[in-house]
Order: C-alpha cells, then sequence, then structure tokens
C-alpha cells in the first residue's frame, strides 16, 4: 500500500505548470486528487521533513493554495508529533474545487515516526517531476 502517489498526468504549456494526480491513503481512507503546480513544489515542504522535528512543538505544513480559494483543488498536508516520543502524524486535507453536488472533502491521518519522515523528505527534495517518474512513498 502507497501512503503518497504523485503522478504527472499533464506536461506544461508554457507557463511552466506540471499537471499532478495525487493518491493518499492510510490503510483504510484513501482519497484522490488532481491539480496543477510547477515542478518545484513539494521540495520546501521535504526540506522541512528531512529536519522533522526541531521540537515537540514542531509542525510542518504544504498547501498548494490558499485555503480561503475554495474554486480550485486543494491539499493540505500537516505533520506533527503527538506524543512526547515523537510520535508523528500527517493530517492529509483534500477538498475539490466544484460547487454541490460534485464538492467532497475527505480529511484523515496517516500514523508515522520522524526517521519515515525524514526519509520521506529526502525523497521529496531528490524527486524531479520532470524526468516522467512517479513518486511512490509507502
Amino acid at each position: 500500500m502507497d501512503i503518497i502517489k504523485i503522478g504527472v498526468i499533464g506536461w506544461d504549456d508554457g507557463d511552466g505548470l506540471l499537471h499532478y494526480n495525487i493518491t493518499l491513503s492510510n490503510g483504510e481512507t484513501t482519497t484522490e486528487l488532481s491539480m496543477y503546480g510547477y515542478d518545484d513544489m513539494f521540495k520546501p515542504f521535504g526540506q522541512e521533513l528531512a529536519d522533522f522535528p526541531q521540537n515537540i512543538e514542531s509542525r510542518v505544513k504544504f498547501n498548494s493554495i490558499d485555503d480561503d480559494d475554495l474554486t480550485w483543488d486543494y491539499l493540505q498536508l500537516e505533520v506533527f508529533c503527538y506524543a512526547p516520543n515523537g510520535a508523528s502524524a500527517i493530517r492529509i486535507q483534500v477538498r475539490n474545487g466544484y460547487a454541490v453536488p460534485h464538492y467532497h472533502r475527505c480529511e484523515f491521518f496517516v500514523l508515522t515516526e520522524p526517521a519515515v519522515l525524514n526519509r520521506l523528505g529526502q525523497q521529496l527534495k531528490s524527486w524531479n517531476p520532470r524526468e516522467g517518474s512517479t513518486f511512490f512513498y509507502k
């Protein structure tokens, strides 16, 4: 089972944007969204994950767009420690930009630990979506 799968399904048409298809799962809940972004959009998040946690209060966030913009598909990943021993979780929030009755919103958590998040960060930092490979993380 993949926790995160990011595939490039379309290349830019001169504006530099890539069309991504993203699948996220915790084994019980799975969600998928399609969104546009630049080829380096995941690198800052990867860097922060590679250094996570700085302390027990550390939080790392990835936002695809401003959450107030309801007209676009939205992805937020928030990583945090939930126990003093460093046990961590990824909060996943996905929302599409459609109107009712086609609207959907999904939120769930993936329980993990800092070493796993550090490896995820290293892989995200070095991933180049323009090379045509799909990013998988289990």
